[in-house]
């Protein structure tokens, strides 16, 4: 999600990417020469790539963003965004239903507002699994916003359809620019893991979910050295969702300017300049990316899951944009239909996974839930 600028609207024909790949692919290429110039290199199409809203053919770029909020948001939250929030979206929509996470918390057992460090956003958002047993797998969520608007109050919308089926779900919360820095919301991030180890061992195993922003995050946790944090969270999976993974390229974008990051600061927080030797064999990494992402957004996605060191799995997602392609968390018949133990083949398209009954559409939903279900 981005707090985007009105500049005028692009054609779309213009940035055209081409059409996605469908289905599962493997990406066991050599590891590539980083940094890669981005091929848009005007201020001007830097914008525009860097716009998420200006490329959904769904909605007109100045509701697509509430209409993300009326699926995500708790009530409360929604009611207080300008205080902190203002250039992410317009005036707010009017929803003939409660937003995505005040649904959720009706719904499930919870534990609110958590904290696992001293500073006032330094809180998770604990959903617990409908029928839990003595141990289980929890998602942990860590929202976008461009790192400067939404909040774990927004992030609870995916849990309702993951707790029926005995899955946590922990939404991190996390300093926002202007007032965070990047370097802090890594640090953040990464203490809010080691906080969940230590203080709930009945969670067997930590996947981690994060969208936009929240990709770049869990990102950085892949690559943390836990040594000083004097634990070892047990992540067994990450999904990362229309992710940035090289942040240079925003240093000269209206997003910089309530991150006011210089060159260092993005090169050292950058999880494409940072990626482990290895991850443990157990840890499945998933990159996925929306058909009408931009192709700045698509070409970081690509880009990422070939630059590891390890094999990556990079699934793009035809027919949803930046937006729903992380909303889509929310709907049961999406999540639940034939997520058993059995295991996705990872080169095979969408296609021919329906046609062997395993779902009925393919999107990072069901591959979670296949994921923690091999576990």
């Amino acid at each position: 999600m981005s707090a985007e600028v009105r500049a005028p609207r692009q054609s779309r024909a213009r940035f055209s990417s081409g059409p996605p790949v469908r289905g599962f692919l493997v990406a066991p290429a050599p590891r590539r020469r980083w940094p890669r110039r981005s091929p848009a290199a005007s201020p001007q199409a830097l914008e525009d790539h860097y716009s998420p809203s200006r490329w959904s053919p769904r909605l007109d770029r100045d509701t697509i963003i509430d209409a993300h909020l009326a699926v995500t948001a708790a009530g409360e939250n929604v009611r207080h965004r300008e205080r902190g929030c203002a250039r992410c979206h317009g005036p707010l929509l009017h929803r003939l239903q409660p937003p995505g996470t005040e649904r959720a918390r009706a719904s499930a057992q919870t534990l609110l507002h958590v904290p696992y460090g001293s500073g006032d956003r330094e809180k998770l958002d604990i959903y617990f699994p409908t029928d839990p047993s003595e141990t289980f797998p929890a998602l942990v969520y860590i929202h976008g916003g461009y790192w400067q608007c939404m909040s774990k109050d927004d992030s609870g919308f995916a849990a309702p359809p993951l707790v029926s089926q005995g899955v946590a779900v922990v939404a991190v919360g996390y300093d926002i620019a202007p007032e965070g820095h990047m370097d802090t919301m890594v640090l953040q991030v990464r203490r809010s893991l080691a906080f969940l180890a230590e203080q709930y061992p009945r969670i067997r195993g930590i996947y981690l979910c994060g969208h936009s922003a929240g990709a770049h995050l869990a990102a950085m946790v892949l690559s943390t050295d836990w040594t000083e944090f004097q634990v070892v969270p047990d992540i067994k999976g990450a999904v990362l969702v229309s992710g940035v993974y090289d942040l240079e390229p925003i240093l000269h974008t209206y997003v910089n300017d309530a991150l006011n990051m210089s060159r260092e600061v993005a090169q050292r927080n950058s999880p494409m300049r940072h990626v482990p030797p290895a991850v443990p064999a157990a840890c499945e990494v998933l990159v996925a990316v929306a058909q009408h992402d931009s192709p700045e957004f698509r070409r970081q996605s690509q880009e990422y899951s070939q630059v590891t060191g390890w094999s990556v799995s990079l699934l793009d997602l035809a027919g949803v944009d930046h937006f729903d392609v992380i909303e889509k968390l929310s709907e049961d018949s999406y999540l639940l239909t034939q997520v058993g133990s059995r295991a996705v083949p990872r080169q095979i398209t969408c296609q021919e996974v329906q046609g062997q009954g395993l779902f009925t559409g393919c999107s990072s939903s069901q591959v979670i839930l296949n994921m923690i279900s091999r576990a």
